[in-house]
């Protein structure tokens, strides 16, 4: 499991010639989030290489334009995220 930076395919691709039998991804999270936001299929022994994965159970993701509007695939934005991990706020600074 490879987190904190992006799996490479390069990486990727070494990693499977010296563990052949390892099942081999990459998730995403933040430290505001608590714990993981993303993982790799448990049914995928190689992610996809840029992916990080499906969402966790009982979170929803949106991107959002600067504009306030949704993007659509392939267009830049924010990613905001919703669910029971998320902090609530930062401590001592409020406008947060």
């Amino acid at each position: 499991m490879s987190g904190a930076a992006p799996l490479g395919g390069e990486l990727l691709e070494q990693v499977s010639k010296v563990l052949p039998n390892a099942v081999i991804g990459q998730g995403y999270g933040m430290t505001e989030t608590s714990t993981t936001i993303s993982m790799f299929a448990g049914d995928t022994r190689i992610s996809k290489v840029g992916s990080s994965g499906r969402l966790m159970p009982g979170l929803i993701a949106k991107v959002v334009k600067p504009d306030g509007s949704l993007a659509k695939e392939g267009e830049e934005g924010e990613l905001v995220v919703k669910g029971p991990s998320m902090a609530l706020r930062y401590l001592n600074n409020p406008t947060a």
